[in-house]
């Protein structure tokens, strides 16, 4: 089978191109099959995830579009970058000839109709369809994609014009250590520190948890826009000796099992992989119910705790209740470990292999 990738920039470092360079890599090395990424914009930095030598990594070098002062120069430039990009991508998609051609982001939902040609066309969606701000566009590609792939139940309910939707979530690699110490009173929190994350949220919260349990400390790993505003925050607030920004870790999974507790206070995500990455480290979850997929993965009172969206004192009695018990951390954290096996690499890969097989 031949298979392609669309993907914005190769370069970037996020989750969707550590995805696909994972799913790329199995399916070249473990299930032969012949596999090409094809990256859209023109990017100078160096690609920071290992591909496999027989999966072939093609660069359209297409500018970005530019932001003028007005809408309507903005508007230009970008119908003209897709419409570069369309023209690219159709003539390497020629040269290719895949069966299967795989569209990713919101870049990859407008190619999807432009694109030119026989094979399979499949649209994953990485972010919850609600809080794209193109999404209105997604029209075209639904009624012409062959099927389109959610990471979750609540997303895969906004597709309803798609000729076949599947749910297949990420997956992760397993944890080489887990939690074994239950007794340390620390906390983790991870994720880009965006509006999104919510970390603003747990900052303020914990004004109430520190005076309940000034001996726990909470630790945020992560980068973005707001860490001045987040470390001002934690300063204003008088919370220094109790909140670490951590910045990011290159090695996240190994950081976990140094930890008793994970906390996810999001607003919304696609799936939420750092939530399935600290479970499987045997690590229980305090979790807002974001939108979507924190219910896919945390069962309330098993694995860790849901809160409602919004409520903070919900947050601040469950993260106390967990602070309290350290029988509730082991077996929440026992149950995380067990619930986090469906997520593994073969487990997902199997769902991506008969989707592969059955659009043949």
């Amino acid at each position: 089978m031949n298979i392609v990738y669309v993907v914005e920039d190769f370069s970037e470092n996020g989750g969707v191109e550590r995805i696909v360079a994972q799913k790329a890599n199995t399916l070249a090395s473990q299930y032969n099959h012949k596999v090409s990424i094809i990256s859209v914009y023109s990017d100078k930095r160096p690609m920071l995830y290992c591909i496999d030598k027989s999966v072939e990594i093609i660069k359209l070098e297409v500018p970005f579009a530019k932001k003028g002062k007005w809408r309507v120069s903005t508007f230009v430039s970008r119908v003209s970058t897709l419409a570069i990009a369309a023209k690219r991508m159709n003539k390497t998609v020629k040269r290719l000839r895949p069966n299967i051609v795989f569209f990713t982001t919101t870049l990859g939902a407008l190619l999807l109709p432009l694109c030119r040609t026989k094979a399979k066309r499949v649209y994953e969606s990485h972010l919850a369809r609600p809080f794209n701000p193109f999404q209105k566009l997604f029209g075209f590609m639904e009624r012409q994609a062959d099927a389109v792939v959610c990471l979750t139940k609540g997303d895969a309910t906004h597709f309803r014009n798609a000729k076949r939707v599947q749910i297949i979530p990420n997956f992760i690699e397993l944890p080489h250590s887990y939690v074994q110490d239950y007794y340390r009173k620390r906390c983790i929190a991870v994720g880009r520190l965006e509006y999104q994350k919510g970390f603003d949220v747990l900052i303020d919260c914990w004004q109430t948890i520190a005076h309940e349990f000034p001996d726990w400390h909470l630790d945020i790993y992560g980068t973005g826009s707001q860490y001045s505003y987040l470390q001002l925050k934690i300063n204003r607030l008088g919370l220094d000796d109790y909140i670490t920004l951590c910045g990011r870790s290159d090695n996240i999974m190994e950081m976990y099992p140094q930890y008793s507790l994970h906390i996810m206070p999001s607003r919304f995500e696609g799936q939420g992989i750092a939530l399935v990455e600290a479970q499987a480290c045997g690590l229980p979850s305090v979790v807002t119910d974001y939108i979507y997929g924190a219910s896919d993965i945390v069962t309330n009172r098993y694995n860790g705790i849901l809160v409602r969206q919004g409520d903070r004192e919900a947050m601040i009695n469950a993260i106390l209740e967990m602070m309290d018990s350290e029988k509730l951390r082991w077996e929440y954290g026992n149950n995380a470990r067990i619930a986090a096996r469906k997520y593994t690499k073969d487990n997902i890969m199997c769902k991506w292999v008969e989707l592969i097989s059955s659009l043949q």
